[in-house]
């Protein structure tokens, strides 16, 4: 069967699934390495140009408006007037000041903040304050030209972001249509079926294919909407139910033409 007829049979013609629990396991692993592959480009063009413009920002952000730097023996200098501040939202706040005019107890008038100093970062979060001390890579050297010309190396972590994420996301994704899987044995049992995991499993790849394809549509157009993981495993246990049911009744063998009366 051609795979977009597979696809679009998947959720509009449930009686396909009789014939999807009985088929060869490795077909339905090839429908799966196909659909997932779609799935998985389309749903990577959008993270893909976002990162792209993101480094290019952040390249320009470096260049423009970071003052020069040194970091070397373990300690950090910086030109430029000091302490710079940048406060941001929920009573938080970024200091940096490496001349020794202020320490970190400016940070008594945040709940949450970053200093850092020649000698350290110190982090508050809440009551708690956690410290870096940056004797401890003082084998480490760089400073601002240094840095920028290491952007143009960035774009090398796409491809590898890309591969690394295709393989865990799929690892998740064979995890979770184990769970349909199972949740298919649960409804073969209420029905009186006599289906095994094997056929439940080809099934629930099955099943998962329009919730896959909404969740691309959800992440192009509304990436934040709440509970859509109820809505997906709403739909994929409501087709593997209809596929359950119409691969479990009874086969009605056709009836035979009356005989002609000569």
């Amino acid at each position: 069967m051609n795979f977009f007829r597979q696809v679009k049979d998947s959720f509009t013609n449930f009686d396909t699934y009789r014939e999807i629990s009985e088929q060869r396991g490795g077909k339905t692993f090839r429908y799966f390495i196909l659909l997932f592959t779609l799935v998985f480009i389309i749903g990577g063009l959008g993270f893909a140009y976002d990162f792209k413009a993101g480094t290019t920002e952040f390249a320009a952000v470096v260049r423009d408006q970071v003052p020069e730097f040194n970091f070397a023996n373990g300690e950090l200098t910086l030109e430029g007037p000091q302490p710079i501040v940048f406060d941001g939202d929920n009573n938080s706040s970024l200091i940096i000041d490496t001349t020794g005019t202020v320490d970190e107890s400016v940070l008594n008038e945040y709940s949450e903040g970053v200093f850092i100093s020649k000698e350290k970062i110190v982090n508050k979060q809440g009551p708690k304050t956690t410290e870096f001390n940056f004797a401890d890579f003082s084998e480490i050297s760089f400073d601002k030209q240094k840095l920028l010309s290491y952007m143009p190396m960035v774009k090398w972590l796409l491809p590898i972001m890309a591969v690394l994420g295709y393989i865990l996301k799929m690892v998740w994704v064979l995890v979770t249509v184990v769970i349909l899987a199972l949740i298919g044995l649960i409804i073969n049992s209420t029905q009186k079926g006599k289906l095994e995991f094997g056929n439940t499993w080809n099934m629930a790849i099955y099943a998962f294919t329009l919730p896959w394809l909404l969740e691309i549509g959800k992440n192009l157009v509304y990436p934040a909407m709440p509970m859509f993981w109820v809505i997906k495993w709403g739909i994929a246990v409501f087709i593997l139910y209809k596929g359950i049911e119409a691969a479990t009744k009874p086969v009605i063998p056709e009836e035979a033409p009356p005989a002609e009366i000569v």
